[in-house]
């Protein structure tokens, strides 16, 4: 049954496991100087409670820093929170770097086997069976959806088809029509280019190729309600949710109709809901609905495992038993810190945009970018979007939409935003995560 996926831990079964990993953590040289440089005596962190009042101790720049010193120094990019031995690393992975350097994930034997588990428990919570074709297509070079996703499934006795995105949408069309994958694998925006181009390559739409579940990670988009009817229609497939691929962390949404964020499945490997303020750091009540920056730590993992680890996104945490029946803590990724926009003092965030665009499709085509002449979050009104218009839309159709998107952004979210309307296909599109924000140089003209 699906509810045996999800982990139970007792609290006194969890905190033995953190008492055990953060004993381990500590023969590693950074650990033990950020618990001196915070005056704080290991031995009285025994519980979870105990771990909130730690600060933050890694964040993206501090892992990147830590690859660099190491690099220089020791010879490895895994940074000085790497507590196994160089030479028991025996995979080596990576964020896709779009927003810069890529950060590395290593993992031990233990580690690579931890992380199939945790893959095939995810797959099996959404439907993936044991026989059935995996259309793989994110990025296979370095990232963490790539070859540990297709080793997972292996494993799990699926069968695995590992094009990726790197051969071009194209290429992947024609695989898709001669293997019949009954599951696609892919980020949101890759879904919905997709769409776009299969009629084009086959003649038909991309329905008729038959796949039934469709896997999306990397980037929100599976969990807002009008992208997931967009693909849900357009891929005639269920849609899941999924997050994770190192640390322990492993989370999917379920079959319920109304999406219900992603069910928490890798609580026996890490501690992945624990929230802090986002401006201060300070620890938020993990309560039915509680939205504040994740923190994650390992509580089962070798190479490096994160203590106090926060890569800047934004969740909400709920606690109360899903409406699919199945128990325990759920997710919803809402978006990153240094993506929040705040106009004239309204928050808001990309994703909730993209939901709002795609509500028009498909007098829209769903591709927009939201313009700034400065980085985030303080954006000088108005907001500005650049918006496509759909296929054929006459002059007099596209001044109609613009004032339709102004006037539902206004009601919905109090900004009302500046629309400049484009040709469909004039916006690039991205296999990996699609960068939502491009800032102008506006003495320069330029992109950055």
């Amino acid at each position: 049954m699906i509810e045996e996926l999800v982990p139970r831990l007792t609290p006194e079964e969890r905190d033995e496991k953190l008492r055990r990993q953060i004993a381990y953590d500590l023969t590693s040289p950074f650990y033990r100087e950020r618990f001196e440089e915070h005056s704080i005596d290991p031995s009285t962190i025994r519980t979870l409670e105990d771990v909130r009042t730690l600060p933050i101790f890694i964040t993206p720049d501090v892992h990147r820093q830590e690859q660099e010193r190491t690099l220089v120094e020791e010879g490895h990019p895994f940074g000085r929170f790497l507590c196994a031995p160089p030479d028991r690393i025996v995979a080596v992975n990576s964020t896709s770097g779009t927003t810069g350097v890529p950060t590395f994930y290593a993992f031990t034997q233990k580690d690579v086997a931890a992380t199939d588990r945790l893959w095939a428990r995810a797959c099996r919570f959404v439907g993936v069976r044991p026989g059935d074709r995996v259309m793989i297509g994110y990025g296979l070079s370095m990232y963490l959806a790539g070859v540990p996703l297709i080793r997972a499934l292996e494993r799990m006795g699926a069968c695995p088809i590992p094009v990726g995105a790197e051969v071009g949408a194209e290429k992947l069309i024609r695989m898709m029509a001669l293997l019949r994958p009954r599951v696609l694998a892919c980020t949101p925006s890759y879904a919905e280019h997709l769409l776009e181009r299969v009629p084009e390559v086959l003649g038909h739409e991309a329905a008729g190729l038959g796949v039934e579940i469709l896997i999306c990670a990397g980037e929100p988009g599976a969990g807002l309600p009008e992208v997931r009817s967009k693909l849900t229609a357009g891929w005639g497939a269920k849609v899941f949710d999924m997050l994770g691929g190192a640390h322990g962390i492993m989370m999917a949404s379920c079959h319920a109709a109304e999406y219900q964020g992603m069910h928490v499945l890798g609580d026996d490997y890490s501690i992945s809901t624990d929230l802090v303020e986002p401006d201060s750091d300070q620890p938020i009540d993990i309560v039915d609905g509680a939205i504040g920056e994740r923190v994650k730590t390992a509580i089962d993992w070798e190479a490096q495992p994160p203590l106090r680890y926060s890569v800047g996104d934004v969740y909400q945490v709920f606690t109360e038993t899903c409406p699919c029946g199945v128990p325990g803590t759920r997710i919803k990724v809402l978006g990153r810190v240094d993506d929040l926009l705040i106009v004239k003092g309204t928050k808001l965030y990309p994703a909730a945009i993209k939901n709002l665009i795609n509500s028009f499709v498909p007098r829209l085509t769903g591709e927009f970018r939201i313009v700034l002449d400065g980085p985030p979050p303080r954006v000088k009104p108005p907001l500005r979007l650049r918006v496509e218009a759909a296929p054929g839309a006459g002059p007099e159709v596209v001044e109609q939409l613009a004032a339709e998107v102004a006037e539902t952004m206004h009601r919905r979210f109090a900004v009302r935003p500046q629309v400049e309307m484009v040709a469909a296909g004039t916006l690039p599109r991205s296999t990996h995560k699609q960068k939502l924000i491009e800032i102008i140089d506006e003495k320069e003209g330029t992109s950055l």
